[in-house]
């Protein structure tokens, strides 16, 4: 029924032609955006500078703390008006995150105090590879652009802001209301909801809601704000307090909510849109939907212009977009209510609505879903059919139990019993899902011109759809169909411009930077390729943050074969961590093969590997010299290690080398080889153009008579920046510079991509292209 009641409000305003609020949004959204595109620091991801050019080496700064992040190991404060004291002196400089081992953590931490924190300042890094989470996006619209590393924390002045200490003495009480009344499990979601605080939620727990399409129901978003606003207006009108009152008190109350809970984008858009409707209440004006949302938008970006790049912003306002302009055009003469309807009737029609409701927001916010997380999920939209009119119950109850139990933690389990019952069904809809064939669909990140077609497609058809209507003139029934193939055949042409991936000219190649450690992906074709190890030792979660998200923004769905050159760290436990996904259903790659090689110096990780493997439906197989695959242009072959040698040599010098040869071109990739491994070489290889750098640029890999016979135009390191073992060695890029052409470390340039094509080798260098 509220969404009926919605819905007729808004067919009601359609009437409205003159909206300059939206067209100022518009106008001043694309303003930020040339700006940007001129250079123009303010409204770039350009690092800041810190004051009478002051050294970030060892760093005194003081600071409020408004946020604080408890982990096992470690705890994240964040600084606002923060202050670098340099001789004495306090120069103002941007927001800091600093972490500080807990052991060094003060125990009067909390958000309000002030605090003199020690240690290195640190730029925030631009991501270094396709897909990687980019840190700068997040973290510079909420006007944090320092990390720093501290080596110690000291108190100051423990209640500096006191509004900032109410807030986090009321939040750390609602906390304990939450656990008082359901299991800890269900807690952390629920103090996700209700809290905006995410580090108990689980990441199993948060994966599920991912695969049904509803991870934003874990954040407190303008749903939220709406159902508890609707709450407490009603209450207060319940109890005869006047309009004017009532609407002036819940807004103050939801702007201390929204701030209570982190005032994100969505949460800062649901409180304007809730204040101007009461202000249009107060002076007799009518409330315009898309208009209060213009001018949110406008708020916002005047106080942080690059919310205009913050997935959270998109996503939020595009779905404010598909509510009020694509589903009032696409379904307006299909969702209004009938008088003498049965129960069943009514039913299905309010089946339609909330299909319709999500098909609307879909159109909307697809290219937005694919260009951040590169996959879709498919179920989304029937799933939110379950999701949406429950989720109002399920904040109600959970509110009112938490605040029941506070104070009688026993009426509070009683009044939690609904949201606790609604949690369970949710969590058993995720375990299902995770079992339906494709749930999660790898798409891609879609080229900015695609995602702009696409809008241009969608815009063109519901201006298509309003110029008809506006014609008002009877038509057959078969010139309303042929109007409805047109536009529904626009939208499909839209969505296959977004979805549809066209093969390259040419094999892809790309040498990830995973820090100290080594990663290569061979793309054969649009949506499939093979990986060349996948680990790391200095960067933690390296397949799940740096391999898993580019093989997703690459569009690759299958991994043909793995070859796992030996089995130490830094080249095998980011597969591992792959291969743990795909058992958990986590993601829908999925991987073929895995070439393995014996050493009877790693002989039990290799079981492990193979184990995993096995788990995760792969097939295990050896290689060794003269194992040859073709895939089309491609032919990979096996190098080494001799099926003589299986099992004898060290682990290095038993790596797998593989050469790669497509188009006329060959690319050899040689693991941490060295010694007789690298002698064995010696004749069998030829001329190649591109050569992959063993042992990360270690002086005992690839000696002079190697490199004579290689003669490589490219070569590729890959390494830590500022590694412990100090690769690249001096010694080994003088014999580089002497015998190879270009040289590039992905610990300097970030991820380096080739394409092969007919004739020639383009090479790029990610992290130059982000900068």
């Amino acid at each position: 029924m509220q969404t009926m009641r919605w819905y007729r409000t808004v067919r009601s305003r359609r009437k409205m032609n003159k909206r300059p609020l939206c067209m100022a949004a518009v106008c001043w959204a694309v303003l930020l955006w040339l700006l940007g595109q001129a250079g123009i620091s303010f409204f770039t991801y350009a690092p800041p500078v810190l004051p009478l050019q002051a050294s970030a080496s060892g760093a005194r700064v003081t600071g409020i703390v408004y946020r604080v992040d408890c982990y096992s190991y470690s705890t994240n404060l964040y600084l606002k008006k923060t202050n670098l004291i340099l001789n004495s002196k306090k120069y103002p400089i941007d927001r800091i995150k600093v972490t500080v081992k807990n052991e060094k953590t003060p125990e009067k931490i909390k958000p309000g105090c002030e605090v003199l924190v020690k240690g290195d300042l640190q730029e925030i890094p631009l991501p270094s590879n396709p897909g990687q989470f980019h840190e700068r996006a997040y973290y510079y619209p909420r006007k944090i652009k320092w990390y720093q590393e501290a080596s110690g924390v000291e108190v100051t002045e423990p209640e500096k802001d006191k509004f900032l200490c109410v807030q986090a003495k009321l939040k750390e009480r609602l906390k304990k209301g939450i656990y008082s009344t359901v299991s800890e499990k269900k807690a952390g979601i629920l103090e996700a909801m209700l809290l905006g605080d995410k580090g108990n939620i689980g990441t199993e727990n948060k994966f599920l809601f991912q695969l049904m399409g509803c991870s934003h129901i874990l954040a407190v978003s303008g749903t939220h704000l709406s159902v508890i606003g609707g709450l407490l207006f009603g209450f207060l009108r319940k109890i005869r307090i006047p309009y004017k009152t009532a609407g002036g008190m819940t807004v103050l109350s939801m702007g201390f909510y929204g701030s209570l809970t982190g005032n994100g984008a969505a949460i800062l858009r649901a409180v304007i849109m809730f204040a101007v409707s009461v202000g249009a209440f107060w002076t007799k004006r009518t409330y315009d939907f898309l208009s209060a949302a213009a001018l949110s938008a406008i708020l916002l970006l005047l106080e942080s212009p690059l919310y205009l790049y913050d997935s959270s912003f998109l996503l939020s306002f595009g779905a404010i977009l598909g509510l009020g302009s694509v589903f009032p055009v696409l379904f307006s003469e299909k969702a209004g209510e009938k008088r003498g309807e049965s129960r069943k009737e009514k039913l299905c029609r309010g089946i339609a609505a909330g299909l319709q409701l999500g098909i609307s927001v879909w159109l909307v916010l697809l290219p937005v879903v694919m260009y951040f997380f590169y996959e879709i999920p498919v179920w989304g939209i029937f799933i939110n059919l379950l999701i949406l009119p429950t989720a109002g119950i399920l904040l109600t109850f959970g509110l009112l139990g938490c605040l029941l139990g506070m104070v009688f933690p026993l009426f509070g389990r009683i009044v939690m019993l609904p949201a606790a019952g609604i949690l369970e069904i949710y969590l058993d809809t995720g375990k299902l899902a995770a079992y339906i064939p494709g749930a999660l669909w790898i798409t891609g990140q879609p080229k900015l011109w695609k995602c702009a077609g696409y809008y241009v497609l969608l815009s063109l058809g519901l201006f298509w759809k309003c110029k008809k209507e506006r014609q008002k003139r009877k038509c057959e029934k078969d010139r309303k169909r042929r109007e409805e193939l047109v536009l529904w055949g626009m939208l499909t042409g839209a969505c296959l411009l977004l979805l549809i991936r066209l093969p390259g000219s040419g094999v892809i190649v790309t040498f990830l930077d995973v820090g100290q450690g080594d990663c290569a992906c061979i793309q054969t074709d649009a949506h499939s390729g093979y990986l060349i190890d996948g680990g790391s030792s200095t960067v933690s979660g390296v397949g799940t943050y740096r391999i898993l998200p580019f093989l997703k923004a690459s569009g690759i769905r299958k991994i043909k074969g793995i070859f796992v050159s030996h089995m130490d760290e830094d080249h095998v436990n980011g597969i591992l961590e792959l291969l743990e996904s795909i058992e958990k259903r986590k993601t829908s790659l999925r991987v073929e093969r895995i070439f393995l090689s014996a050493c009877r110096e790693t002989e039990e990780k290799r079981r492990e590997l193979e184990r995993v493997g096995k788990a995760a439906g792969c097939e295990i197989l050896y290689a060794e010299k003269g194992t040859c695959i073709k895939d089309k242009s491609v032919v990979l072959e096996c190098l080494s290690p001799s099926g003589k040698y299986r099992g004898d040599w060290e682990s290095n010098e038993a790596s797998q080398v593989w050469r790669v040869q497509s188009r006329g071109f060959s690319i050899l990739f040689t693991g941490d080889v060295q010694e007789r491994g690298e002698k064995g070489l010696l004749g069998e290889t030829g001329k190649c153009q591109v050569l992959k750098v063993a042992h990360h640029g270690s002086k005992n890999s690839t000696p002079e008579e190697f490199l004579k016979e290689v003669k490589p135009e490219a070569a590729v390191l890959s390494c830590g920046e500022e590694n412990q073992y100090g690769h690249p060695h001096r010694e080994l890029l003088e014999r580089l510079e002497k015998y190879a052409g270009q040289i590039y470390n992905t610990a300097e340039v970030g991820a380096v991509g080739m394409e092969v094509g007919k004739g020639k080798i383009k090479i790029f260098c990610y992290r130059e292209r982000e900068s």
